[in-house]
């Protein structure tokens, strides 16, 4: 199954709660996204250069690395971004969203977008 169709999926899943899942190389060029638009570029650049600040800052500080950064928007809409093997997942979320689900859909597609990159498939 390709990336798209995974990242289409877990959008289509949450319900309304998710307005898009962008797939981005560790630097920020956009490997996929579950409904393309131009914003992707953008979404994928911040969402990558947030992960990889604050990754360091963490590992040089507390000798850890950075599994989630959430980032919280005016409007109330959610950033929420995960650092994969070799990517970043980058999930854009409605107004005041239920985050229960959301890291709930996260957590059980994390490893069907890291085997769609791959080109293998797993069921969730």
């Amino acid at each position: 199954m390709s990336v798209e169709v995974v990242l289409g999926e877990l959008v289509k899943r949450s319900m309304g709660e998710l307005e898009r899942a962008v797939l981005a190389t560790l630097d920020g060029v956009v490997i996929a996204a579950s409904n393309p638009s131009d914003i992707d570029d953008i979404v994928a650049a911040l969402g990558a250069a947030v992960v990889a600040g604050v990754g360091e800052a963490f590992r040089q500080y507390f000798s850890t690395g950075v599994r989630d950064v959430i980032v919280e928007l005016e409007d109330g809409r959610i950033v929420m971004l995960r650092e994969l093997k070799n990517s970043v997942v980058c999930l854009v979320s409605k107004s005041k969203p239920n985050l229960g689900l959301i890291y709930y859909l996260l957590d059980k597609y994390t490893q069907r977008i890291e085997d769609s990159v791959k080109g293998t498939t797993t069921q969730p």
